[in-house]
């Protein structure tokens, strides 16, 4: 009797016990590799953006997978990044914030084209992984397989609107993630096995104040030159376009570095000998009452940017009884100045 319950028990206990060599073998696969990473800040640093352009940076990732078991292994690691704290649900494109004000931005895996974004995220679903094959320990010492890649921030084009200040989103916590996946015998294809910490950094731009401008030129056509004539008028444009809400004033200085914008024109058309010059003036309205010149607070004109452009009319004037003058080409050159 004794020796059959002998035997029952060996019976019961064999497929136990190789049912337990099964379970930690495959555990031990996993447990024995870790991964680590460290993310540099995406730092646009001071940015003007009233030309509608779209800077950009990188920042560098830098990994380690270890394997501390007795085998070399094969990991799919992949570099997992969220919305961010201050972005909350928006992924495409990114936010930055400062107060309430938004800065758009996006992060993409180097030089390509795919937003770096993580499993499961149905708007950018995208990490960045590398598959690995790590070296198995050797005299207590791990193996490993460390690496970097680089991940290029832009700022999203057209927002010359976004007011001045400093703007940053956060990206700690919840907002990085590292899963892998590892497996003795041939490179997974997925990499939601096992979470191995996170990678935290900043994304920061400072807009600054800035203002742009363009100016198209005056022309007063063809002229009598002679005493007597009628005084000729046109206009032109000027075009400024400043940070919102940035105070400027745009001053007008000919060459003749006049402050009230009474200009003279010069010969350009090689006649022999001719100094003869013509005189005009610039005013800042259709009545040509206001002078526009250099002073700023006096003859100068002002206003606040709004992020898009302004069109300022510069009203010009050649006075037909200061004319009398040989035919040929007259120019000069007026400075525009903003000052903000």
């Amino acid at each position: 009797m004794s020796f059959s319950l002998s035997r029952t028990l060996r019976v019961l206990r064999l497929p136990l016990f190789c049912a337990l060599l099964w379970w930690l073998g495959a555990g031990s696969a996993q447990a024995q590799v870790s991964c680590s990473a460290t993310m540099s800040n995406v730092a646009f640093g001071t940015v003007e953006l009233v030309d509608g352009s779209a800077p950009t940076t990188t920042a560098t990732l830098a990994y380690n997978c270890t394997n501390t078991g007795s085998t070399s292994i094969f990991v799919r690691v992949c570099f997992n990044i969220g919305d961010g704290a201050e972005s909350l649900t928006n992924f495409n494109p990114r936010v930055m914030k400062s107060g309430t004000n938004t800065l758009k931005f996006q992060l993409y895996q180097g030089v390509s084209s795919v937003i770096w974004g993580s499993n499961g995220n149905a708007v950018v679903p995208n990490p960045f992984f590398v598959d690995l094959n790590i070296p198995r320990q050797r005299q207590g010492t791990p193996g490993s397989s460390p690496g970097n890649t680089t991940m290029r921030g832009d700022l999203v084009a057209l927002q010359g609107t976004t007011p001045p200040g400093f703007y940053q989103d956060n990206f700690s916590g919840i907002h990085t993630s590292i899963t892998f996946t590892a497996n003795a015998s041939a490179a997974p294809t997925t990499c939601n096995g096992s979470s191995s910490g996170n990678f935290p950094f900043v994304v920061s731009a400072t807009v600054s104040k800035s203002c742009l401008v363009t100016a198209d030129p005056l022309n007063f056509g063809t002229i009598d030159g002679l005493p007597g004539m009628a005084d000729r008028d046109q206009i032109s444009t000027i075009n400024v376009t400043c940070t919102t809400p940035t105070s400027y004033t745009v001053a007008l200085t000919p060459s003749n570095n006049s402050t009230t914008g009474a200009g003279s024109m010069t010969p350009t058309g090689g006649v022999p000998g001719n100094t003869d010059s013509v005189p005009y003036r610039l005013y800042s309205n259709a009545g040509r009452s206001v002078s526009w010149g250099s002073v700023i607070g006096t003859n100068t004109v002002a206003g606040t940017g709004t992020g898009t452009a302004q069109t300022l009319t510069v009203y010009g004037r050649v006075l037909g009884s200061n004319v009398n003058v040989r035919p040929d080409s007259y120019l000069d050159t007026v400075t525009v100045t903003v000052t903000y």
